[in-house]
């Protein structure tokens, strides 16, 4: 009896380590490094993603689409947050799938809970109508999709340039206004737009 049950257990280790190797050898190198781009912060709840595209989307429309090359999550049921150290790069687009504005920032944090996004550090906005918003501060609040900010902003239009302080626009940067314009100079400006 006791050389029965010794046979069965070998059986079943036997089968175990063929199934361990299969499984290993199963995955390919590609699907090893997509596991190797999402790693987990030591003890903090951090997760980390390289290379990330992120896509918002409205009745099946594709309204936003973020790109970054860092993307840190911190998992925390309090203050759920996302941090985009290197930079994010954010095109908008309309009902017709028709990009209307991108945003560049080389720092971005998003609240999830408020739905809040802050981006810092050379933030630039170009839109549909050849204008380009130049600031180092901007809120982003998603769900009344508006953009402002309470610090020095520069607009550059195809016929003017405009300073001032404090600035709130819609989503996707075609209306807006500066609350305490600073200077005005008439210009014919050509802003590259990068879309």
């Amino acid at each position: 009896m006791i050389n029965i049950n010794l046979e069965i257990i070998m059986n079943q280790l036997k089968i175990f380590f063929l199934f361990l190797a299969m499984t290993l050898t199963s995955c390919n190198g590609n699907e090893l490094e997509d596991l190797e781009d999402i790693t987990l912060e030591d003890n903090f709840g951090i997760e980390r993603v390289s290379g990330v595209q992120l896509l918002y989307s409205d009745s099946a429309i594709v309204r936003v689409e973020i790109h970054a090359p860092t993307l840190l999550r911190y998992i925390d049921k309090k203050n759920p947050k996302q941090i985009f150290p290197d930079g994010v790069e954010v095109d908008f687009y309309n009902d017709h799938h028709i990009q209307t504005s991108r945003l560049v920032a080389k720092y971005a944090e998003q609240f999830q809970k408020e739905h809040i996004v802050y981006l810092k550090d050379s933030v630039r906005i170009w839109n549909s109508k050849k204008e380009l918003l130049e600031t180092n501060q901007l809120t982003w609040d998603e769900p009344s999709e508006q953009i402002y900010s309470n610090k020095f902003v520069k607009i550059t239009t195809p016929s003017q340039i405009i300073t001032g302080f404090g600035f709130k626009s819609n989503l996707d940067f075609t209306n807006w206004e500066i609350y305490e314009v600073k200077g005005m100079v008439e210009s014919k400006n050509v802003v590259n737009s990068p879309f």
